[in-house]
């Protein structure tokens, strides 16, 4: 019986400890990646515009890691409003939603990651340099409190790890077709 006890209370004191350092733990990510493009961004802008676009570059390169990856477009074809939804093994589930758009300079989204509610915000900017465009895709979200600090750089190290194949991508599509001066 005494043994009982003491397996009962280590239990008690390792999971008041768990969650005591997981409500210190941030619960916040921030993931952000650029890429110089060597194209004009009214040339790159209709495909970050343009869910559907995304499949030659981003979508391309989530397949990549879940190739279980089922994805589904909906609202207008690009813009405020269009709607990318996708659910797989590795990926989950998730929904981001175009709400704001500057043309030939950044379209602006909120997400719904594991979740029917918005979890985070992102956008994708384009910005002219000397050599082209500089193309910076930055996304930021809140996960729940106590474990998900335990989540929060995972998710951060996965995301900007697959922003900057995603925007790899997007650069050798724009450049592959570049138009030749």
């Amino acid at each position: 019986m005494k043994t009982l006890r003491i397996f009962a209370l280590g239990f008690v004191i390792i999971s008041a400890i768990t969650l005591l350092i997981g409500l210190l733990l941030p619960s916040v990510w921030e993931a952000e990646r650029s890429e110089v493009i060597l194209a004009p961004a009214e040339q790159i802008f209709p495909r970050v515009a343009s869910f559907k676009q995304w499949e030659s570059w981003a979508t391309a390169e989530m397949r990549n890691v879940d190739p279980t990856l089922q994805v589904e477009y909906s609202g207008p074809e690009s813009g405020v409003g269009a709607t990318f939804s996708w659910n797989g093994e590795k990926m989950g589930k998730g929904r981001l939603v175009i709400t704001k758009v500057e043309p030939g300079k950044g379209v602006w989204y909120e997400s719904a990651v594991q979740s029917d509610e918005v979890n985070g915000h992102g956008w994708l900017k384009l910005e002219p340099t000397a050599e082209g465009t500089r193309v910076t895709w930055n996304d930021q979200g809140d996960l729940p409190p106590v474990y998900g600090g335990y989540f929060a750089a995972m998710v951060q190290q996965s995301l900007e790890t697959q922003f900057a194949a995603a925007l790899n991508k997007l650069k050798e599509v724009s450049e592959g077709e570049r138009p030749q001066d």
